[in-house]
């Protein structure tokens, strides 16, 4: 990879070289091989088709697009295809692939090309519609490992819409990209590309317990932005009358905004959304499904819940559970410089206070936390048990002891009233380039009660990542100006019994 964050495709033997072995010559010379065939691609001299693409044409050679792709070797090849035997074949690309398919036509003659966060899902797009399967492979690396930059630059729904439609081993280019819109959230949704993320993706998306958030007010805002794109879609379309106009956007809302949890609100945002609502389309949905909030915060948990059993077994519990909420009620963000300090297991603890539930009816009482970050390891010091009446024989010697691992430890301060269940999330921030963003979360169920005070999360960040760090290759996990520092950021979240049982695999 180089230093600009290009990813050049190389032949894997650029070397000439001669062997005598047992009076016999043997001659490497790959690199001259591919000079020549270079050459007669540039030169044209003995193309036998053209591919026409846009308003282009590419002078090329059958046996080197049969070789390089069994698409082109059907197409080319069977007297079955239309394309058999035709001196000019016409290839259908969108705008952004033909501009890159050049590069590609070239990789097939000379075995390199260059792909960059601005070109890698088009260059792909043509690999996997072509079947060529090794530039499929080197941007599907390159893709991977180029996510925060793509999401700077607002390519991060265009890469994932497109990698959803290729074959499913790229399923993990996929999960990677879901995982970071779903952590970056506030991020990629104030980017002017948001509006064109597909119905499917944004549905699936306020599905997603582990979804970060600052707020589900918030949430409906960027959705409510969502929806009046699609409606300016829809009344663009010539076709349709104004009643198949209001039937398509109403339908569109109907399905998208009954996965906004409401109950999550106040009830002076849920006051507003009706306010607001007075002027739109699909304000009847909007109506139905606040009046169902505002009586979460009137009757309370069970009442609600109760009344609404049929809405909960629908929904899975989901309109009374949590997402991942960083506002500052709900989440406290900690640092730790782990280069500058030379005490190899010292620990940073914080202190914040959040609400008890979401119910706006309730008092103002707040639960408090301790939150200890252990960057560089545990260490339990040697120990001795004594005996309680000072039998020399019954005491026991514990030895010193030491957990490689960076922990998050988690501890309720004060009295608690009975057993409660919380959702901790933690997200871990990284930085690629000058950019800082959530490289990984985790979601945790936890019991806390008088007796059961504390709860220790461990491997938020893999060990062994943060024991290197250099210039050349700077550490993913550290941030700061100096890339010195590793930053989490905690949410501690009340769950009610009526909460969709927490289950988060993604780490």
């Amino acid at each position: 990879m180089d230093s600009d964050g290009q990813v050049r495709c190389l032949p894997q033997d650029e070397d000439e070289s001669v062997f005598d072995v047992h009076g016999q010559m043997q001659i490497h010379n790959a690199k001259g091989v591919l000079t020549k065939i270079a050459n007669v691609y540039a030169e044209r001299l003995t193309s036998d088709v053209v591919l026409l693409v846009g308003d282009k044409r590419y002078a090329a050679h059958r046996v080197i697009l049969c070789a390089s792709s069994d698409v082109f070797d059907v197409m080319l090849m069977n007297s079955a295809w239309r394309e058999f035997g035709d001196n000019v074949v016409t290839l259908l690309e969108d705008e952004k692939c033909q501009a890159v398919f050049p590069q590609f036509l070239r990789y097939m003659y000379v075995g390199e090309i260059t792909v960059t966060v601005d070109t890698a899902v088009y260059i792909m797009k043509l690999a996997d519609k072509y079947n060529v399967h090794d530039v499929v492979l080197l941007c599907v690396e390159f893709m991977k490992s180029h996510i925060g930059k793509a999401a700077m630059k607002g390519y991060l729904i265009e890469w994932l819409h497109n990698s959803l439609l290729m074959c499913t081993e790229q399923s993990a280019l996929v999960t990677a990209l879901e995982n970071y819109l779903k952590w970056n959230f506030d991020q990629i949704s104030a980017q002017p590309e948001w509006v064109n993320l597909s119905q499917n993706i944004l549905e699936w998306l306020l599905q997603q317990n582990d979804l970060a958030v600052k707020s589900e007010y918030d949430l409906y805002q960027r959705v409510d932005e969502w929806l009046s794109n699609q409606k300016a879609l829809i009344d663009a379309k010539p076709e349709l009358t104004d009643k198949q106009m209001h039937e398509q956007i109403s339908e569109i809302a109907n399905r998208v905004l009954v996965h906004v949890r409401y109950p999550m609100m106040s009830v002076s945002e849920m006051a507003e959304l009706l306010l607001k609502s007075k002027d739109q389309d699909y304000k009847k949905a909007v109506i139905g499904l606040v009046a169902n909030g505002m009586n979460f915060h009137a009757l309370g948990y069970e009442t609600h819940a109760r009344r609404q059993s049929k809405d909960v077994v629908a929904t899975g519990g989901r309109q009374f559970t949590p997402r991942i909420y960083t506002d500052d009620m709900w989440s406290l963000k900690v640092q730790a410089d782990v280069l500058d300090n030379t005490e190899r297991y010292h620990r940073v603890a914080s202190v914040f206070f959040s609400p008890v539930n979401f119910l706006d009816k309730e008092d103002s009482r707040t639960d408090a936390w301790e939150v200890e970050l252990y960057p560089f390891g545990v260490r339990y010091l040697a120990a001795r048990i004594i005996d309680v009446n000072y039998n020399a024989n019954a005491q026991q010697e514990i030895p010193e002891a030491v957990i490689r691992t960076v922990r998050v430890r988690v501890g309720a301060n004060g009295l608690l009233n009975g057993e409660r269940r919380f959702m901790i999330g933690v997200l871990v921030f990284g930085r690629e380039d000058d950019d800082e963003y959530i490289v990984s979360c985790r979601v945790q169920v936890a019991y806390f009660s008088n007796q059961r005070r504390v709860i220790n999360i461990d491997d938020i960040i893999p060990f062994e990542e943060l024991q290197w760090t250099s210039e050349e290759m700077p550490n993913l996990y550290m941030v700061g100006d100096f890339r010195d520092k590793v930053k989490i950021q905690v949410v501690i979240v009340p769950l009610n019994p009526y909460s969709d049982p927490y289950s988060c695999d993604a780490k």
